[in-house]
């Protein structure tokens, strides 16, 4: 009769530790994995800072093809929010930056379906010989799926596995975005047209269609618009036969008009095109950089882009004043 009541409380205590473990009360647990990429650690943080650039390395972003995405706040960095809604693999959730600081990003989980539960992403990147070493921590009761983290749970190596896939998108797409910047190219030009005639060219993304060789001044393309009419946050998408892509525009002032270049085809890239003007006497000195693909047409971008503005500056001269 001892032994059976020592292994009926054995058996009652292991039962409380089963519920507390994975019950509500459960304490919080982080499962971690890291990985050394060739890239600088402030070219990674501000690749997994951007959410909407998530499903370029995500595992989970190609369990529904179909899924619903939507996006809110910045761009990027903290405060930018990420919603979706997909089938019963990928659910229904959001993801929230919640801090960017020097060496980390965190970014806020909340799961809605097929299970309510919330947890922490933290990205690390410090330097590292050859690059950076980069981790990837989930904080929390839960796994991405909202199965209950503990020791009596396979869930905890089923995320550590996804996890390691996640780095693995991480480390392919910076590092192929290491190798682009390092081919980075520059050219220059001069064009007999002011700064001020040569700027309203290039932070107006409809009169990119005038000199643009990224698919958006191709024959019989359709386009459409969105943002402001210029400057920061103005968008060009264009479609037509073996030819899709968008240009936006990230930032200008008067001296510099800095856009993304995204072409979907005929072969998917993804580049930043970075524009300085200086005033040459009565004209204006153009320094343009480029890397990837888009590099390959700077210099035909950068005649079409002066022929452009010559033609621009002449008309406003020959208009009269009101």
């Amino acid at each position: 009769m001892k032994k059976v009541a020592v292994a009926g409380l054995a058996l009652a205590v292991l039962a409380g530790v089963v519920i507390a473990v994975s019950g509500r009360g459960a304490s919080p647990r982080r499962v971690e994995r890291e990985v050394v990429v060739a890239a600088p650690p402030e070219m990674v943080l501000e690749y997994v800072s951007d959410l909407r650039r998530w499903p370029e390395w995500s595992p989970r972003e190609r369990l529904d093809p179909e899924v619903r995405r939507t996006y809110g706040g910045p761009a990027r960095g903290v405060g930018s929010s990420y919603y979706w809604s997909g089938n019963e693999r990928i659910g229904q959730g959001r993801l929230t930056v919640t801090a960017a600081a020097e060496g980390k990003v965190e970014v806020e989980l909340e799961l809605k379906q097929p299970r309510a539960v919330e947890s922490d992403l933290e990205f690390r990147a410090v330097a590292a010989e050859g690059g950076s070493r980069v981790s990837l921590a989930v904080l929390g009761t839960h796994d991405l799926e909202g199965r209950s983290l503990g020791y009596f749970s396979s869930a905890e190596k089923r995320l550590g596995a996804e996890l390691d896939a996640a780095l693995a998108g991480i480390k392919e797409l910076t590092e192929q975005q290491a190798r682009e910047e390092a081919a980075r190219v520059e050219q220059s030009i001069s064009i007999a047209a002011p700064p001020a005639v040569v700027l309203a060219q290039l932070a107006d993304v409809r009169r990119w269609s005038a000199w643009s060789p990224w698919g958006d001044a191709a024959a019989g393309v359709s386009r459409a618009y969105g943002g402001p009419a210029s400057g920061a946050g103005a968008s060009c998408f264009w479609k037509g036969e073996g030819s899709k892509g968008r240009i936006t525009i990230l930032a200008n002032d008067a001296a510099s008009v800095e856009a993304e270049l995204e072409v979907l085809k005929p072969v998917p890239s993804l580049t930043d095109l970075r524009f300085v003007l200086v005033q040459d006497g009565a004209g204006t000195r153009v320094t343009a950089t480029a890397s990837g693909a888009a590099a390959s047409h700077l210099e035909k971008a950068l005649a079409r882009l002066g022929a452009a503005a010559q033609a621009a500056g002449a008309q406003a001269v020959r208009e009269p004043r009101r």
